[in-house]
């Protein structure tokens, strides 16, 4: 079963995938599996600009 990391774990609210193998993750069926797969889907398919300033670039999320 893979592990929904909470805010006081890291600043993330996708799953965590340690102890995983990839072949782990390609067997996994899971509905939090694909739903992670979909919020990373629309990351890379509408990624958001960078609102800092002179710092280095990066997301805003």
């Amino acid at each position: 079963m893979i592990k929904r990391t909470s805010a006081a774990d890291s600043h993330t609210e996708m799953i965590s995938l340690e102890g995983y193998s990839l072949g782990d993750v390609r067997a996994d069926r899971s509905q939090e599996l694909a739903e992670a797969v979909q919020v990373v889907l629309r990351q890379v398919a509408r990624p958001r600009a960078n609102l800092g300033g002179a710092g280095p670039p990066g997301r805003a999320d």
